[in-house]
């Protein structure tokens, strides 16, 4: 027998790992690795001890419902490990999901529609009637989860839609829409002056126009059609109103946060396949060009909320606790460092929270009063420790959640001005930056001692 030559081996070795119909470049010991210190993290921000403006301000009722994935990539781009944890009060001390290293999906958790009253007590708590699973099929899984509301993070799926439409030729970024919000004529733009506000900013103005356009295009039940094609079946805005491009309500539009890494995963990019549907699909970067993907990112990167899984709009305040280290965009910045996004104006010198920034976060927020979210896609600066990865958090950790230390703040008697966040301009629980922060850390650590 004659032996192989060594530079053949070393041909079919990088071909079966890194061309481009391979699979996904998963390792099963960096995913156990990554499960375990995702759910130590989890365990360790506090969850189950902030307090509910609701409820005159007891400890929550129960441990929230916190859905939190991360996918690791390596310097090119692919994934190489990937974990989910659950936290509710099925799972008080939180839930690794097991995932399949093919699809970076799951089959094993039961995901239904979220129920703020079976949440909040006035129902019990108990497995999901008939008609509320978000995806078929899923009756006799393991896991069970009740998927909180994405909030404002929904309108990164309408802007992928929306570039999706681009990309056939239907639109371009230039196209001019004149928006009739019902008989109100809300103006004219080109399409790019849609949809940079909408993420940038969060204009709701703008994502009302968007969603009235694919309704208009026949494209908003296609929308989830192309995103269930993509195995991204939670994935899910139903509901809205044609009219008016409004009435966006919790258990009408989906989000998980397994699905939603999937998705920044893809906006990301990286070569070869970046996941298998269940159906054996491959799916790639080319889903959208590289242009599209670029135009996403920049919006993105300067989306204007650091806050969430970072904390930086509140740099510098006593009950702030460090996040993800990234910088508040330039754009919004005052030549003081204090911030205004929007028309919403942060009255904190944001600078020495900059000047230690480490990575760039391109990312999506959500929050309301009930829930609150946060993903994105995490790069190192220049110069820093080097780390890449996305990250998605969901939750019911709204804005009338908070922690002891602003609880002198909250006026339980005044129902529209009373949160502690209208007094301290911490709109988010810290527990939620702290997860960030650790998370971060566990990700650095990681390329420090895989080099």
């Amino acid at each position: 027998m004659h032996p192989t030559p060594l530079c053949l081996i070393l041909l079919l070795c990088t071909a079966a790992v890194a061309g481009p119909d391979s699979q996904p470049r998963i390792s099963a010991t960096r995913s156990r690795a990554l499960e375990t210190e995702l759910l130590d993290a989890v365990r360790k921000v506090g969850f189950d001890q902030v307090r509910d403006w609701r409820h005159q301000g007891e400890r929550i009722a129960h441990p929230p419902n916190v859905d939190v994935a991360v996918i690791e990539l390596d310097a090119e781009g692919r994934p190489v490990a990937v974990a989910n944890v659950l936290l509710s009060r099925d799972y008080p001390r939180g839930k690794a999901v097991p995932i399949d290293a093919g699809t970076l999906g799951t089959q094993a958790v039961r995901f239904t529609r979220w129920d703020l009253e079976r949440w909040d007590g006035q129902k019990g708590w108990a497995d999901a009637p008939p008609g509320d699973d978000l995806v078929p099929g899923r009756e006799k899984a393991p896991l069970r989860f009740m998927a909180p509301y994405p909030a404002s993070l929904f309108k990164i799926l309408i802007a992928y839609g929306v570039m999706r439409r681009v990309e056939r030729g239907e639109l371009t970024l230039d196209t001019p829409y004149r928006f009739l919000r019902d008989t109100v004529d809300k103006g004219e733009r080109p399409l790019r002056g849609w949809l940079e506000p909408m993420i940038v900013e969060s204009d709701n103005g703008s994502t009302e126009a968007l969603v009235k356009l694919l309704h208009e295009r026949g494209a908003m039940e296609a929308m989830n059609a192309e995103y269930a094609e993509l195995g991204l079946g939670t994935l899910q805005v139903n509901g809205t109103s044609p009219v008016t491009g409004r009435n966006w309500q919790p258990g009408s539009i989906h989000m998980t946060a397994l699905d939603t890494a999937r998705l920044f995963l893809l906006i990301n990019g990286g070569p070869g396949v970046l996941w298998r549907t269940k159906e054996g699909r491959a799916v790639t970067a080319e889903e959208l060009s590289e242009p599209a993907r670029n135009f996403l990112k920049k919006l993105l990167a300067d989306q204007g909320y650091a806050e969430g899984l970072s904390s930086t709009l509140v740099c510098g305040d006593a009950n702030a606790r460090p996040g993800i280290p990234t910088a508040v965009p330039a754009r919004w910045l005052a030549a003081d460092g204090t911030a205004t996004v929007g028309v919403t104006a942060f009255k904190r010198d944001t600078r020495p929270c900059n000047a230690a920034a480490e990575v760039e976060f391109l990312h999506k927020t959500g929050q309301t009063e009930n829930y609150g979210s946060d993903a994105g896609i995490v790069r190192a600066l220049p110069g820093k420790e080097p780390r890449q990865y996305v990250i998605a958090f969901l939750s019911n950790l709204g804005y009338r959640y908070y922690d002891e230390g602003v609880a002198g703040t909250a006026n339980f008697a005044d129902e529209e001005n009373g949160f502690p966040g209208t007094v301290t301009a911490i709109g988010f629980t810290q527990s939620i930056a702290e997860l960030g922060r650790r998370v971060d850390e566990a990700m650095k650590q990681r390329r420090q001692t895989n080099r």
